[in-house]
């Protein structure tokens, strides 16, 4: 087969492999007992790797950012407000409504749509034909935006009894860390390292999307022990992993909608519909319960097989656009 047939079948069919994968390897842990003395090394190694691999897809993403092309769009600040919206009308439904069939899938839907957009968003989006620098601006965006949200309003329905500084001081290094750091330090090798970003930019250009399914195996797999280790019902895991499903597509539907007035229909849909669901299900744990925790956990692997299937659909796509002698689709 050629190489380059090879290479872009992986290309397409990397985020499902990646799923598979993971499913394939935690069931091996859970199932199989000799694996049992590997279980702490694995824990440790990946919780000191996956901080690690989300910096350099993030690194190797900014690189290729222009800041001048970081503006803001309209776009940005109708879903950031349509966010703070539907969180807050959450809230307040749970608050009034506590005791209701339905609070604990409300919960694990609010967490889905208050979780900030994804490091990874950009690295998608880009191969899916978005924008990453208006993209990597929403990214920022997003992430202040949770970072407020998230102290301001778990509190009010949750036992913590903190106050917003408190939680805010606790969100904060989780967040701008992993964010911000890679930001600048990929506009200093821009700048003023010409050589390595040069390196970077065409070397490199598909190594975080790769990166990123080497992550996406893990994931996976703790969205996996979140569903098997919960002492909730049947019943109520269909209703949190349907919670999950509605958001994941609510999210990238609307999206896609209102990103096509302004000609960023694929930016804006995986930057209102892909979401860091690694710190959606810590916060879940921290300020809800594990059973919440369950439907950001379902929403990485609806987002991934939406993903998975864009990557398909484009793929084809430009197959299409190339018999007709027309570029690849770019925003």
């Amino acid at each position: 087969m050629n190489k380059e047939i090879v290479i872009r079948t992986v290309r397409t069919y990397l985020l499902p492999l990646a799923i598979v994968t993971g499913c394939i390897i935690y069931s091996a842990f859970h199932f199989l007992s000799f694996l049992s003395p590997l279980k702490p090394f694995v824990a440790v190694t990946l919780d000191k790797a996956i901080p690690w691999l989300i910096f350099t897809i993030l690194f190797i993403s900014f690189c290729k950012v222009e800041v001048s092309k970081m503006k803001p769009h309209r776009w940005h600040f109708y879903l950031i407000i349509l966010q703070t919206l539907i969180c807050v009308g959450l809230t307040f439904s749970i608050m009034l409504y506590p005791d209701m069939v339905l609070s604990l899938p409300i919960e694990g839907f609010m967490v889905c749509v208050i979780t900030p957009t994804a490091s990874a968003a950009a690295v998608i989006g880009g191969k899916l034909g978005g924008n990453e620098s208006s993209l990597t601006s929403y990214m920022l965006m997003s992430n202040v935006l949770s970072a407020i949200l998230i102290p301001l309003l778990f509190p009010l329905i949750s036992d913590n009894g903190e106050t917003f500084w408190h939680e805010f001081s606790i969100i904060v290094p989780r967040v701008f860390p992993m964010i911000v750091l890679p930001l600048f330090l990929g506009l200093f090798v821009r700048y003023f390292v010409r050589r390595l970003h040069h390196f970077i930019v065409s070397k490199c250009k598909d190594l975080a999307f790769y990166l990123w399914g080497l992550t996406l195996v893990s994931v996976t797999g703790e969205a996996l022990r979140c569903i098997v280790n919960s002492d909730e019902s049947g019943f109520t895991l269909i209703l949190l992993a349907f919670a999950g499903l509605l958001s994941c597509a609510f999210q990238f539907a609307v999206g896609k909608l209102v990103g096509h007035h302004e000609g960023q229909r694929i930016t804006a849909g995986q930057g209102f519909g892909q979401k860091n669901m690694v710190f959606g299900v810590w916060t879940a744990f921290t300020y809800l319960s594990p059973a919440a925790a369950i439907a950001p956990g379902t929403y990485v692997l609806w987002q991934n097989i939406v993903n998975g299937f864009q990557m398909w659909y484009r793929t084809r796509w430009n197959e299409r656009r190339a018999k007709d002698g027309l570029e690849p689709y770019q925003e």
